[in-house]
């Protein structure tokens, strides 16, 4: 039986392991650059007295407004980062157990 290259690439891009191929989620990257050398991988490190993020009670408005406008010892990431990138940390945060 023969098949014609757009109708095996159909079939590839339906399956499920074809989502593994795009790499970690915008956001883990962004966390990575961004908040980890603080916060940690994981968000548990706590350096400089940042926060555990796998504990705090913030919903992602509260944590949009903090990484946007900072507080205390974390800076603020508004002039740095697009609201877009900001809401794909968040969300990327709110994932960390």
């Amino acid at each position: 039986m023969r098949f014609c290259l757009p109708t095996l690439l159909l079939f590839f891009s339906l399956t499920p392991g074809a989502a593994a191929w795009a790499g970690p989620p915008a956001g883990q990257v962004l966390y990575q650059k961004n908040c980890a050398p603080c916060h940690g991988a994981n968000g548990r490190k706590g350096l400089s007295s940042a926060h555990d993020l796998t504990k705090s009670n913030l919903n992602a408005y509260g944590r949009a407004y903090l990484v946007t406008n900072g507080f205390g010892k974390m800076p603020s990431f508004k002039k740095t980062l697009s609201e877009v990138q900001i809401q794909q940390i968040v969300a990327y945060s709110l994932t960390l157990r």
